[in-house]
């Protein structure tokens, strides 16, 4: 076992991400196995910054109200004669309520309710229609049929609307059907109109919508309500912990949002409102909640018993929900939604613990609140995009954003100003790890980037490989880890049997609760969970946790790691290992919820038409392979490039310790490399400096780019078998369409055509980290490294690069490198091309020397 923190794990990745062989890397980062075997355990509270001060403020960020009238409405607000089907409450809202229908009386979630939305007023705030009549015990969708919303709109609510506006009410659709037929273009999109309401008269909406479906011989308008809304509005209430900022606050907020307090204080409905704490770093770290806090916080702040707080925090409560942040089981936030004898002196019915880090990748879509790939898109080649964004996305976060830790709770709006507002300083230090913000973000980068060189390697391999039960779990678990990275890991049944299968598993007897994946050791009774997981699997949660099942999975080394990973050249396409373990596949149901087909499909949507798909010859192995080491075949001149010898310009002598105390560890790796044969090094500084600019012109052709899809033709035209031999030829010709299908091209200034050559062969203490592409399967590369290190005189390695550098001066073109990568494709105005095909098309982008005055040609076929 190997402890570390998660800035030493980081530490790790990237060493390990710049060897040659970055299969070590991808396996370290995703299953915690170091070179020899060794298990890394990660400890979060090492990261901790204990010398860090907290700053506290609360605020109001919703309110709820339930209404027969919308008289505590203070404004005009404007309405949907049609409604969107995307407003309908569908979601759990975690609030119970006592309905009436003409059958009598009954108790019902919310959100189950038939509802539409009727009307919005200022920019967060939605007014719904709910009808218990419409409700029973069979119905599973709050959705309207289009014959309900018919009925409601021709007899109910345009009738009401005629009645309190007269003649004003003629621009309102003639009927359901009339503005069905207005809002569809010839795209069969809809564009519902909207209409205002005055505020006069919205207090007596409710009461005509009733009559009207009433005089229609329609009996929706018993129990009928209206469901008031205020979402996402916290930072505008922002206020000190003191009764009368408090009260100040809480009055201005209702003001700001058109709400009549006194209206609200003397109705027979119902209202709730979300009260926030937030705790903020002074040093700009990230705040996070710690596990094994949530019970002291919860009962701190909800003035609970010591037994009840510890009962509904326990893993496997079917109230309680972990939501472990940055697959770290003991940083976690959490959601609760507490019975009738846990609500404590405030009558919390919901209660959520969280850090603000979600909101950089914050984007409800489906059933999903953040940022998602899917396995169908990975199997279609899209996910090299998405990573590579979301990579971004990590390392500019790792800059700018630091997280705040939140807490939430949801009580009766009479406690709106009472509530958390006497919090034991003590008991938040206590709770909350500081973590710098370099340190939490780093970890999600260097897991995303793991999970991109796995999916592109499984991407290169053969389709009958990629088809594999062990390869397809993999992709399956990499999917959810990814998905997981910024939104808390789905625990719905199919990723339940996901865990089961991709898991380290532990001993069940005495097994710790707080590091299972899921359940308990002895039930899996965490179901009522999954209604707020990013799932859209509507299964029946089945138990996972099979009674004469022995090992149980888990996260037993302070970190999300999948169990052991076959990756590497032996294995062209990376799975997991095919040693048995209880569940080591997923099961018919679980493979379609991720899959979208079943087992006996996935070849035919998939792999098929990649199975008959041969790869372009023109298409070179760029991705993986370690470059050729160059030889002379007579392709060059025998005698050297360089004349420095001549000039008193001698290599210092070799060291006998091969060991690294001045580079990085990408370095000490080319040190060590195996493939650099007869010590490139050894010989006069004439001869190396030749072989190494001779071999970085192969490389750069052997790393050349190609389009996505393997069929299509590669961007070098120059056959693969011939690349090793290229020379300089090739780079000083004018005649672009010599060396490219399609390119790019810029003539650069001379600053830019030296930042390349500064890119390619970066002076000392300029090492390259992240996500760098080409440079690490280089071997000129290391060569380059190499020589850097065994130079200890600046000025001499200084003459070196100026010796290349002169000779890069008579080359017609070279890549537009960049410090991560040799080759970039993407689209830029700043760039030209001759080769007729759209300009909006990826192609490789390269400079035009600025010294050499000829305009490139392009000789089309």
């Amino acid at each position: 076992m190997e402890p570390l923190n998660i800035r030493q794990f980081c530490q790790v990745a990237e060493a390990l991400y710049k060897l040659e062989d970055q299969s070590d890397f991808s396996r370290f980062v995703l299953s915690g196995h170091l070179p020899g075997d060794a298990q890394a355990i990660v400890d979060p509270f090492g990261d901790h910054d204990r010398n860090d001060r907290y700053r506290v403020t609360r605020d109001f960020d919703s309110v709820i109200g339930l209404e027969a009238d919308l008289g505590a409405i203070t404004s005009a607000i404007t309405m949907y004669p049609i409604p969107k089907r995307e407003d309908t409450l569908s979601r759990s809202i975690h609030l119970t309520a006592y309905f009436d229908k003409s059958s009598g009386g009954f108790e019902a979630p919310i959100h189950k309710i038939p509802n539409l939305c009727i009307g919005k007023w200022n920019i967060h705030n939605s007014i719904r229609v709910l009808i218990p009549e419409l409700w029973d015990e069979n119905r599973n969708s709050p959705y309207l049929t289009q014959d309900e919303l018919k009925l409601f709109y021709e007899k109910g609510l345009r009738p009401a609307i005629i009645t309190l506006l007269g003649a004003q009410a003629t621009e309102w659709p003639a009927d359901y059907h009339s503005e069905l037929f207005r809002a569809r273009d010839h795209h069969g999109r809809l564009g519902f109109m909207t209409k205002i309401l005055r505020e006069d008269v919205v207090g007596e909406l409710g009461y005509y919508i009733r009559e009207s479906l009433a005089a229609n011989g329609l009996s929706w308008g018993m129990g009928l309500v209206f469901l008031i809304q205020i979402r996402g509005v916290k930072h505008s209430s922002t206020h000190t912990m003191t009764p009368r900022n408090a009260d100040n606050a809480f009055q201005t907020f209702l003001y700001d949002n058109s709400l009549a307090h006194d209206m609200i204080a003397q109705s027979d409905g119902k209202w709730w409102i979300d009260v926030g704490l937030e705790v903020i770093s002074d040093k700009g770290n990230c705040l996070v909640w710690r596990t094994d806090s949530h019970h002291h916080v919860v009962q701190s702040l909800c003035g609970l018993q010591d037994r009840v707080a510890q009962r509904i925090t326990s893993p496997g409560s079917s109230k309680y929900t972990r939501d472990m942040a940055s697959h770290l089981p003991g940083v976690s936030g959490c959601r609760i939604s507490p019975g009738p004898q846990a609500r404590g002196e405030f009558s919390v019915s919901y209660l959520q613990m969280y850090m603000t880090d979600k909101s950089v990748t914050y984007k409800i879509e489906g059933s999903h609140y953040g940022k998602f790939l899917t396995c169908q898109e990975v199997l279609k080649g899209k996910a090299e995009e998405f990573l590579h964004n979301l990579y971004t996305l990590y390392a500019a976060a790792r800059q700018e954003i630091f997280s705040l830790a939140r807490v939430e709770l949801r009580v009766p709006i009479e406690h709106a100003t009472t509530v958390m507002m006497d919090v034991d300083d003590q008991l938040l230090r206590s709770s909350i790890l500081s973590i710098p913000k370099d340190v939490w973000w780093n970890l999600r980068a260097w897991r995303c980037l793991a999970a991109k060189l796995i999916l592109g390697w499984q991407s290169e391999g053969s389709p009958d490989h990629r088809a594999s039960r062990h390869a397809l779990l993999l992709t399956a678990s990499l999917v959810w880890l990814i998905n997981g990275l910024h939104s808390a890991p789905d625990n719905g049944a199919s990723s339940k049997n996901l865990m089961m299968c991709a898991l380290p598993h532990v001993n069940r007897m005495g097994a710790d609760p707080n590091i299972l994946a899921f359940g308990t050791p002895t039930r899996d009774n965490d179901v009522d969970s999954q209604a707020d997981t990013d799932s859209d699997d509507e299964r029946l949660p089945h138990e996972r946790h099979r009674r004469d099942a022995t090992t149980l999975p888990a996260y037993p080394y302070g970190l999300l790691f999948f169990r052991s990973i076959r990756v590497g050249q032996k294995h062209p396409v990376p799975r997991f290992s095919s040693i048995h373990v209880l569940n080591s596949t997923l099961d018919d149901d679980s493979f379609k919820f991720f899959f979208g087909t079943t087992k006996d499909n996935i070849e035919t949507e998939f792999f098929r038409a990649v199975a008959v798909r041969k790869a372009h010859p023109t298409r070179g192995p760029n991705k993986r392979r370690r470059t050729a080491a160059y030889h002379n075949w007579g392709q060059d001149p025998e005698q050297p490039d360089f004349q420095l010898a001549a000039q008193g310009v001698q290599l210092e002598p070799i060291p006998h310790d091969r060991g690294s105390d001045l580079g990085s560890d990408a370095e000490d790796e080319a040190l060590r490399d195996g493939a650099l044969e007869d010590d490139p090094l050894a010989g006069g500084i004439d001869p190396i400096l030749t072989q190494l600019y001779r071999q970085a012109l192969v490389d750069f052709t052997e790393k050349a780019p190609n389009p996505r899809g393997s069929a299509r033709a590669g961007y070098c035209v120059i056959p693969v078998a011939e690349r090793s031999t290229v020379t300089e030829a090739a780079y000083k010709s004018h005649v672009l369409s010599d060396y490219f299908r399609d390119c790019q091209y810029k003539i650069a200034s001379p600053a830019e055509w030296t930042k390349a050559f500064d890119a390619l062969f970066p002076p000392r203490g300029v090492d390259k980290t992240g996500a760098v592409q080409n440079y690490g399967q280089s071997l000129y590369y290391a060569r380059w490294l190499k020589l850097r290190q065994q130079t200890t005189s600046d000025k001499t390695l200084e003459l070196f690069r100026q010796a290349l550098k002169s000779r890069f001066n008579k080359l017609y073109w070279i890549p537009a490198a960049r410090t991560d990568r040799i080759w970039a494709t993407k689209p830029e105005v700043s760039y030209k091309k001759l080769s007729a095909l759209p300009a909006n098309v990826p192609s490789p982008q390269i400079f035009i020397n600025p010294l050499i005055r000829t305009r490139p040609q392009w000789n089309s076929e």
